[in-house]
């Protein structure tokens, strides 16, 4: 069976490929370097053209080194000239400094008498020139492949984070399309068709408006909090007319708030889950208010004590928190306490 070597790379793990490239592109330079410079008739020539590829494999893994530290002091994205300037500068006196080392190691190894600057200064000339040539061809493509790392990393996250957004807007869509919801109202308007048709009507449009908010709006990553209230003021109504007005729910927030952005269904989970753990009893009313600062919006109620069965895909705060973290970077705040809190952050 014949294997080509394309086929052969391709089977190599990443790490395995990029330091095989290392080695064959620092061996292929070192002996090409040492041809270019007209060595070849010296004695031992076989000799120093592997030497000068080890060498080549040497400063290789050096550069590569050093470039891999010196990209976290000063970073291609913000200063890009300057980081190819000092790339190529740089790149250059290192490689030069250890082909000197290395030339004078060898003659001290050898015990011969040599002066390289007197006896081969035309062809130190020529290296020079040769070394800032490569380093700048060097950087050149290396500027072009990291670049397309990043882009190419940039978009893998992008992908990732559209993902993650659609998978937790789906899990908040999930919730809201409930069979126990939808059963709770269907049973809501069963009891109202026989005692208050009006109401069973109004019933209808706004659980009607509620769904279509749903459905319109859950793949938005944002809308404006006034957007919102417009869902949670329908929700509000279905809820207040299966508990008989045993739940006040109290909005107040500044025409700036109304403006800024948040999570589509957010504000409705939050007053969902008021009514999920707590029991709608008929001594006490739950009372949730809406409010907000320069710096938060803030959801509370009082505590009526918990159900003894709640019927939650446990998703609602995990699922608010996840949202917030990854459209804008931003945390929210759960206090539990005499009453329970939850404080959003502010989004222009």
């Amino acid at each position: 069976m014949k294997f080509s070597l394309d086929h052969y790379l391709h089977q190599l793990s990443p790490v395995v490929k990029k330091y095989f490239t290392i080695i064959f592109v620092g061996f292929v330079l070192g002996i090409l370097t040492y041809s270019f410079l007209g060595f070849t008739q010296e004695k031992d020539n076989l000799k120093l053209l592997w030497l000068s590829g080890g060498l080549g494999i040497i400063i290789a893994y050096i550069i590569n080194a050093f470039n891999k530290g010196f990209n976290k002091l000063v970073s291609w994205k913000k200063y890009t000239g300057f980081r190819l300037f000092l790339g190529v500068l740089l790149n250059a006196i290192i490689t030069l400094i250890l082909i000197y080392v290395a030339l004078y190691g060898y003659v001290f190894v050898g015990d011969a008498k040599i002066d390289f600057i007197e006896n081969y200064n035309e062809i130190l000339l020529k290296l020079v020139i040769l070394i800032f040539f490569v380093s700048l061809v060097y950087n050149v493509i290396y500027f072009a492949l990291h670049s397309y790392y990043q882009y190419a990393k940039g978009q893998i996250i992008s992908l990732q984070l559209e993902r993650k957004q659609t998978e937790l807007q789906l899990t908040a869509l999930k919730s809201q399309l409930s069979p126990h919801f939808l059963f709770n109202s269907i049973n809501t308007i069963s009891s109202l068709l026989f005692s208050d048709v009006k109401k069973a009507e109004l019933f209808i449009r706004e659980l009607a408006k509620s769904y279509q908010y749903i459905l319109n709006k859950y793949e938005d990553k944002w809308l404006t909090v006034a957007e919102e209230l417009q869902f949670v003021n329908s929700y509000y109504f279905l809820l207040r007319t299966r508990f008989n007005d045993r739940i006040h729910l109290e909005i107040n927030l500044s025409d700036a708030i109304l403006k800024t952005k948040i999570p589509p269904l957010t504000l409705q989970m939050l007053v969902e889950n008021v009514v999920k753990h707590n029991q709608v009893i008929p001594s006490e009313i739950i009372k949730i208010r809406i409010e907000g600062d320069q710096n938060i919006i803030s959801v509370s109620n009082n505590k009526t004590g918990k159900p003894k069965r709640v019927d939650s895909f446990k998703i609602g705060l995990s699922n608010i928190r996840s949202r917030y973290e990854l459209i804008f970077n931003e945390t929210i705040e759960v206090i539990d306490d005499e009453r329970f809190i939850v404080k959003l952050p502010i989004v222009v």
